[in-house]
């Protein structure tokens, strides 16, 4: 007759098997002893095929050290338990994101025997939430041109009262047909400049990282914002250094989040104002970007709100532009700080790796 310990251990090794969740059983160096069907079918592997593999195998590479620390968290028995997302690496190739409950198992004299991961597949929650946030990129993008549309018609108009008016002296043959030229030709470039970036920025691009120079970034955007900060009485200094600064981004997107600072910075300062813009490069392969205005600034009491959403200090904002551009830059591996006195003014401090090729 079957005694009570092995009825209870059948139930148990059941359940395992029987249950929806992913279960993986993991010795003490990092190899599968057990793995039940519900993980098998989130790899796309038999059982076999698994066995005696480290468990790192399945892991995305980038993951694998940060999965080997908490490993050495859960040796070291400073928690019992961890709760972590992750992503596994399908048979087909496919990435699977996994929510993980990692835990230890221990001996009776507190010795550890190996770990005990739970998976539960959250992909395809994955995929929808990439959905929504490059949703919310595209309609602040949208958003961003609409408002910036005052300010580029302004700075247009400039450079075509000129082309009109040459245009008119080279009909009346009056004066010299070269320089009038070559004056046509340099604010037609002027306005292709700003159509170009304006554009750049509106439509919707994939994301593509490629290294570029910080410093001709901020330069781009400042061309595409001026006669904004002009109109505002706001003038934008900037200090760059002569050092190039460059990083792996995604253009359009780091673009996107310099504008949306230094917009916030001009209309903190309906009375005109300075911008500062300063480059700084830190110890290491870091570069800091000080986004620096004189303007109302903001209350200590909401400044750690800032970046949720619908979250703003504006009367018609939705908060969304910064918590957007804050992604951006977390997305390219950086950092946003923000400091700021009220009525004394903020500073957006962004810092982003350099590329080290």
């Amino acid at each position: 007759m079957m005694n009570s310990e092995s009825l209870s251990y059948d139930f148990m090794v059941q359940a395992i098997e029987a249950a929806p969740i992913g279960t993986v059983f993991i010795d003490s160096e990092g190899s599968i002893i057990k793995i039940n069907p519900a993980a098998c079918v989130m790899l796309g592997y038999e059982a076999e095929e698994c066995l005696h593999h480290s468990y790192y195998n399945w892991i995305y590479p980038e993951d694998v050290n940060k999965d080997k620390d908490r490993m050495e968290k859960l040796k070291s028995g400073k928690t019992a338990s961890l709760q972590l997302e992750k992503r596994l690496i399908h048979k087909q190739g496919d990435i699977r994101w996994v929510s993980c409950m990692l835990s230890t198992a221990r001996s009776k004299e507190g010795t550890t025997l190996g770990y005990v991961a739970h998976f539960t597949d959250i992909t395809d929650m994955k995929k929808a939430a990439h959905q929504e946030e490059e949703r919310l990129i595209q309609s602040d993008k949208l958003s961003m041109a609409g408002q910036l549309a005052a300010g580029i018609a302004h700075e247009i108009r400039n450079p075509m009262t000129s082309i009109k008016g040459f245009v008119q002296l080279i009909r009346s043959g009056a004066g010299r047909k070269d320089e009038y030229f070559d004056i046509i030709s340099s604010e037609i470039e002027r306005i292709e400049l700003i159509v170009s970036e304006l554009l750049f920025l509106a439509k919707p691009q994939s994301v593509k990282f490629e290294r570029a120079d910080i410093r001709q970034l901020l330069d781009q955007v400042i061309t595409l914002l001026n006669t904004q900060a002009i109109i505002h009485n706001v003038e934008i200094i900037t200090d760059f250094g002569e050092r190039e600064a460059n990083v792996e981004g995604d253009v359009n997107h780091l673009k996107q989040a310099f504008i949306n600072f230094i917009k916030n910075a001009v209309e903190s300062m309906p009375g005109g104002g300075e911008l500062t813009i300063r480059l700084e490069r830190g110890d290491g392969h870091t570069v800091a970007i000080y986004f620096t205005d004189n303007g109302c600034g903001i209350p200590e009491a909401i400044l750690s709100r800032l970046g949720e959403p619908f979250f703003t200090t504006k009367e018609k904002g939705n908060g969304l532009g910064f918590m957007i551009s804050k992604k951006m830059i977390e997305d390219h591996k950086g950092q946003v700080h923000v400091s700021s006195k009220h009525q004394e003014g903020t500073t957006i401090k962004v810092i982003l790796p350099l590329s080290i090729i």
